[in-house]
């Protein structure tokens, strides 16, 4: 991961660094869709949990169809119809929630999963803040800094929860096993 961001910042693309087209962004991309597929499969499988695997698979796939804004300029409709699935199963399965989110949580790859979840979502947004970085570097700098910390947090979130979703696979399918 480290070795692909300093790839993108040695060869930058489209003129600029950390442009759409780099290792860390299309490894985000991908991450993102494998998240979306892997938390559909877990669910699929693991009832105990489906809805809030469902939940977030939806949501996972709404930030892969946000990565695309720079190819797809109207990205807020597919978007919204993912919105829409989600609220119809947020009303169809509301007095599942409590329970699913229970045993959710209750697994160890939860840990995975929130930390990585906040690294993307909130850490980076707020360390990336261009405030802090003209602090640092000025005017005219201090976008370089500012892109690779930012994209680099997103991308070590993403596999944070990526990870996560491999140990729920790996104990669903030990708990299988098992019984």
């Amino acid at each position: 991961m480290a070795e692909g961001i300093f790839f993108d910042a040695a060869h930058p693309r489209e003129g600029s660094y950390f442009g759409e087209i780099t290792f860390t962004e299309i490894g985000q991309e991908i991450i993102l869709f494998i998240l979306f597929g892997f938390y559909l499969f877990i669910g699929s499988k693991w009832k105990e949990i489906q809805v809030v695997s469902n939940f977030i698979a939806l949501f996972f796939l709404m930030a892969f169809i946000r990565e695309f804004n720079f190819l797809i300029s109207g990205w807020i409709y597919p978007v919204l119809v993912v919105m829409a699935v989600f609220s119809y199963l947020i009303v169809r399965d509301f007095k599942k929630i409590k329970a699913s989110t229970q045993v959710f949580f209750s697994q160890p790859a939860s840990s995975w999963f929130m930390t990585g979840f906040l690294i993307t979502m909130v850490f980076s947004r707020l360390f990336g803040r261009s405030k802090f970085w003209r602090l640092m570097y000025g005017q005219e700098n201090y976008r370089y800094a500012k892109a690779a910390t930012e994209e680099g947090l997103e991308l070590l979130g993403d596999t944070l929860m990526l990870i996560s979703a491999v140990e729920f696979l790996l104990y669903y399918l030990f708990e299988k096993r098992k019984s």
